[in-house]
C-alpha cells in the first residue's frame, strides 16, 4: 500500500500563520490552491501580455507541490525559519528530507513523474513564477487579514509587499497593478464592475 496521497490530504490539518492571530484561519491546502491559481495565472500572463512561450499547467503542477513536504514537517513560522542563518540553512535540509521521504511514499514506477515536482522543482526554469505566486498568496492574506482590521498582519505585509517588488518578476508586477487591488473590495462592489 503507498499512502502519497493519503499524505498530500493531510495538507488541510496544517494550519499557516502559526504565530499570528488570524481573523481568517488558513491551512496549507487552501493556500495551496489560491498558490496554484496565482502560478497558472502568471504564466498566463508572460505568454499572453508579454508575449514570451510559457508552459502554465506546469507552472501549476510546480505550486501544487510547493509545500507538499510540510506533511512531515508542518509549517514553519517565517520568523522561526530565519531566526538565524544556521537554523535556516538547518531547516532547509529538513525541508530537502521531508519531500525525499513524501517521494518515497510513491510506487517506483511513478517517482520520476513526481521528481521534478518533489525534489528537483527549484531547478525549474518557471520555479521563479511558482515561488513567486506563494509570496502573492501570503501577500494577499495579509491585506486580507488588515481589511478585516487585523493589525498583527501589517508588519508582515509590507516584509512581503516589499519582496514582491524586489522579485523584479513584470508578471508579478502586472499582477499586482491589475488584480491584486480587487481583493479589497466586496461581493457587490465586483458585481457593479
Amino acid at each position: 500500500m503507498h499512502t502519497f496521497f493519503a499524505y498530500l490530504a493531510r495538507m488541510k490539518y496544517i494550519q499557516r500563520w502559526g504565530l499570528m492571530r488570524n481573523s481568517f484561519p488558513e491551512n496549507d491546502a487552501e493556500h495551496t490552491l489560491q498558490t496554484v491559481m496565482i502560478a497558472h495565472g502568471l504564466a498566463v500572463i508572460r505568454e499572453k501580455i508579454f508575449h514570451e512561450p510559457c508552459d502554465a499547467e506546469h507552472c501549476a503542477m510546480l505550486a501544487v507541490y510547493h509545500d507538499a513536504g510540510e506533511v512531515f514537517t508542518g509549517d514553519m513560522p517565517t520568523p522561526v525559519k530565519y531566526f538565524t542563518e544556521d537554523l535556516h540553512d538547518k531547516y532547509k535540509e529538513i525541508e530537502d528530507k521531508a519531500r525525499g521521504r513524501l517521494l518515497e511514499t510513491l510506487p517506483d514506477e511513478l517517482k520520476d513523474t513526481y521528481r521534478p515536482y518533489i525534489l528537483d522543482m527549484e531547478n525549474d526554469p518557471l520555479w521563479p513564477l511558482a515561488k513567486a505566486a506563494d509570496t502573492l498568496s501570503a501577500y494577499l492574506k495579509c491585506a486580507e487579514e488588515i481589511q478585516a482590521g487585523n493589525s498583527e498582519f501589517e508588519e508582515a505585509f509590507r516584509t512581503t509587499e516589499n519582496k514582491l517588488k524586489h522579485l523584479h518578476l513584470k508578471e508579478v508586477d502586472w499582477f499586482l497593478e491589475h488584480f491584486a487591488g480587487s481583493f479589497a473590495l466586496t461581493l457587490d462592489e465586483m458585481n457593479r464592475i
